[in-house]
């Protein structure tokens, strides 16, 4: 195997896939990036055998062949190199590196041992803009429950039906749902995408273009410009989260997002350790109280204004789950709707009629 390329595209490929090579013991292949060069081009390859992610990088193939190192190293390396070409290639069961003036030699395992990730090739189709999935992710991944004994909420679910993909995520205190209209119909599917998964192609997704999605029995493809990840899917059954979402809510406040935010960091740091909680009172003078204290440290009181329906009460919230939701809202105004102080908040964007929200946050209130 022999193939030369710039310092900057290797350097490119390897941060795509070697964020999963792991520091097993058992299996140590695992550590490895894999290159491969062939007719079609230059490959690199990682897998923890849950998530394979594949980079293709521009240059030149003199003789086609594969080779596994360890990623970190040839990682570190190459992101020591001067800018220019580095050839790379096998020698006596060993990868030399060369560039203008240095040459190093890694030891490494032949391509054959290294596990194969699979293709998916048969299954649902269908594209988006990489700016929408990334949209999607980004304001659902964060609610994920990291309670291992419930593997289904473990992941995100991704609801196909017609032509809408809605995303959810859960940890039982908190739900964000997001949805995107497709271009194309597709009959109903829900498949359980592993969090992990997720935040990494959020790290390697591309900012523009489009995005390929392939759902088969078990796994499910992303796929874009030179970039791909193939994940396994979490059995089970995501929980039927609309049942627990109120038909109606009898009080409506409507805020600035910026302020809000801004004022539960404010109280919350005078919350009650491990708690955190904040107790939103609101007037029908159109104005809100979030309020907070604590023994040994003392106590904060700010107010908001508000369009509020009329109505008066108060609400005790994680500050922290409801900033989670303002941070990822995309709007400068939001509408918080509530019931009383038993019944879960709904947080959503402030939209119109012509404009339809594509976003809500629903959070479980802390009971005194």
């Amino acid at each position: 195997m022999k193939i030369i390329c710039t310092q900057e595209n290797l350097l490119s490929g390897l941060s795509f896939v070697s964020h999963i090579a792991g520091r097993s013991t058992t299996l140590p292949i695992l550590k490895n990036v894999l290159i491969r060069a062939s007719a079609e081009g230059i490959v690199l390859m990682t897998t923890n055998l849950e998530i394979g992610i594949t980079a293709q990088v521009r240059g030149k193939v003199e003789s086609p062949g594969e080779f596994s190192v360890q990623a970190r190293v040839i990682l570190d390396y190459v992101s020591l190199l001067p800018a220019g070409n580095v050839t790379l290639e096998l020698q006596n069961g060993e990868l030399v590196i060369a560039s203008a003036d240095s040459k190093t030699t890694l030891k490494g395992l032949s391509g054959e041992d290294f596990p194969v990730i699979p293709k998916v090739h048969d299954g649902t189709r269908f594209s988006m803009p990489a700016k929408t999935l990334k949209t999607l992710l980004n304001q659902t991944v964060f609610a994920v429950a990291a309670d291992e004994a419930r593997p289904e909420i473990n992941g995100v679910l991704f609801h196909l039906k017609e032509q809408e993909l809605v995303v959810a995520a859960t940890d039982s205190y908190r739900l964000a749902e997001a949805k995107a209209k497709l271009t194309t119909t597709k009959e109903e599917q829900k498949i359980i995408v592993p969090s992990r998964s997720l935040q990494e192609w959020l790290r390697i997704a591309p900012e523009a273009g489009e995005v390929n999605l392939t759902i088969s029995d078990n796994q499910v493809c992303f796929s874009g410009e030179n970039i791909e990840l193939v994940s396994r899917l979490i059995e089970g059954q995501f929980p039927d989260y609309t049942q627990i979402i109120p038909a109606q809510f009898s009080t409506h406040l409507v805020l600035d997002n910026e302020s809000l935010a801004k004022a539960l960091r404010q109280v919350g740091l005078f919350c009650r350790s491990g708690i955190n909680d904040v107790t939103l009172a609101y007037q029908s003078n159109n104005e809100i109280t979030l309020s907070a204290a604590n023994a040994q440290v003392g106590a904060s009181d700010v107010k908001l204004p508000a369009e509020i329906n009329d109505q008066t009460g108060k609400i005790v919230f994680n500050w922290r789950f409801l900033l989670d939701g303002l941070n990822v809202v995309g709007a400068e105004g939001v509408v918080l709707h509530l019931n009383d102080e038993k019944s879960p908040g709904l947080l959503e964007p402030k939209t119109t009629k012509e404009q339809p929200t594509n976003f809500r946050y629903l959070v479980m209130p802390i009971r005194q």
